[in-house]
């Protein structure tokens, strides 16, 4: 398909493709221009509590002003976090992968498939020649082999270069041995990563599947990978999973069983499980659990509308009995308080960090999506000794230790035109809006950095969706 000019749609699509390859080489190169305007020497003497140099790349990268992440992540809108991995890659490619970073510059190898092998690298923690040694071997077969082989020939290169350190990684990987739970799309599941023994992951995959089995038995129509879901859940009350098990092969009464089946630190065992008084279905058996729910007036007149739980998210009220699954509550009601509360000391009470968590949620930094519960509570305003009122809601701020940090001592400035919307000024003259609906870039325009009563009054009266 042609366009007005006779160009087609491939040709635009290349066009296009051509213009992104240029714009993300030229933000790469920007990040290390950006690392190299702030970099200090490495025999740099600082002030402790001022702004203090970092190593954010590897061995042989130059110490920046550990401010430079904030700018970064400020002008991409991105979190601080992934801003200083973004400089890490790119300073680690300039420095220890000059063949590599070459090809970047030249369009030859893409900017986040350089990044994602700067990390592949960096794994192994190679001092800066045998990073350049590794370099030299892999950059000429870049164009030649795809991706995964790419991967593979690296770690290949590893082995040889420097196998002490891969016998290391090894010897380290039993060491950091975790479970861990992270958020999904959906607020009404989960999602489990796990590095465990072999041997563990092997026995817990088998009474997944066994108690998925006798869950199928007992007439469970699901599927079996959602049954395997639902062992889960109930392998996390180990009392009710042994249960479940001694019922699936005819043993109910669990003093029939040898041996001291339930510890006697046991919820179960306070519950007589060796006179087989409690079965798998006794809700006694389940876990307690503290739930934190944000809900408006209305919900709770009417049932009905949004709930806002603290660390899943917000979904319909009527779906709370569906979040809580396999578990005896304690439901913690949260209400807006709104009454303007002030102290004249430093330290900040309960009741108004309460009011400032519950008003701006997250940190107030642009962009940013950290939960403000275990935040610092910054004073906008500087505390001064002698002036009345200044810890209240309107003062003050839920930041990130380094976000604080950079606003005392990292030449970023904030204001607070009104409760709960922080005006931003970066090093670097950018301005931001931050408020309850999110965050607005200025740039660095001084028409958009006023704002009038009536918006700061909008603002104000605008509940947190």
């Amino acid at each position: 398909m042609f366009d007005a000019s006779g160009v087609s749609a491939a040709q635009r699509l290349r066009a296009a493709i051509d213009a992104r390859t240029q714009a993300e080489i030229d933000e790469a190169v920007a990040i290390a221009d950006l690392a190299a305007e702030n970099a200090w020497p490495e025999d740099a003497q600082f002030d402790v509590i001022g702004t203090r140099p970092v190593r954010i790349g590897a061995d042989g990268t130059a110490l920046v002003d550990e401010f430079v992440p904030l700018e970064v992540a400020a002008l991409k809108g991105i979190s601080v976090a992934a801003a200083t991995w973004l400089i890490r890659d790119v300073v680690n490619l300039k420095a220890r992968h000059p063949h590599l970073w070459f090809q970047v510059t030249k369009g030859h190898l893409p900017v986040f498939r350089a990044c994602q092998l700067a990390v592949e690298v960096a794994r192994y923690d190679l001092s800066l020649e045998e990073s350049l040694a590794l370099d030299a071997e892999l950059a000429p077969k870049i164009a030649t082999l795809p991706w995964a082989r790419v991967l593979k020939l690296a770690r290949g290169l590893i082995a040889g270069i420097a196998a002490d350190k891969v016998t290391a990684l090894a010897e380290q990987a039993r060491a950091q041995r975790y479970v861990r739970k992270h958020p999904t799309d959906d607020p009404m599941v989960g999602f489990l990563t796990a590095r465990v023994d072999t041997a563990d992951a092997i026995f817990f995959d088998a009474a997944v599947d066994r108690i998925a089995d006798v869950l199928g038995a007992q007439g469970d129509l699901d599927p079996k990978e959602i049954r395997r879901a639902k062992a889960v859940g109930i392998l996390a009350t180990p009392a009710r999973a042994q249960l479940l098990l001694l019922e699936s092969i005819g043993a109910s009464d669990p003093s029939t069983g040898s041996g001291n089946w339930v510890g006697s630190g046991n919820r179960a065992s306070s519950l007589s499980l060796s006179k087989g008084k409690v079965r798998s279905t006794d809700r006694r058996l389940l876990p307690k659990a503290t739930v934190y729910v944000h809900v408006a007036e209305e919900t709770l007149l009417t049932g009905r509308g949004t709930a806002r739980v603290e660390g899943v998210g917000a979904i319909p009220a009527a779906m709370l009995k569906l979040l809580l699954g396999n578990t005896q509550v304690r439901l913690t009601p949260v209400v807006q308080p709104f009454k303007k509360l002030a102290v004249d000391r430093y330290e900040i009470p309960a009741r108004i960090r309460k009011q400032v968590i519950l008003r701006d949620r997250v940190e107030v930094f642009p962009f940013s999506a950290r939960p403000a519960r275990n935040k610092d509570l910054d004073h906008t305003k500087p505390f001064k000794e002698g002036k009345p009122k200044q810890t209240r809601a309107n003062n003050l701020g839920p930041l990130a230790r380094k976000a604080h940090r950079a606003k005392t001592h990292g030449d970023w400035h904030l204001k607070q035109p009104t409760a709960g919307v922080f005006h931003w000024q970066s090093p670097a003259g950018h301005h931001y809006r931050v408020g309850p609906n999110g965050t607005i870039r200025y740039g660095k325009d001084p028409n958009h950095t006023a704002f009038d009563e009536a918006q700061w009054n909008l603002d104000r009266d605008i509940s947190p969706p």
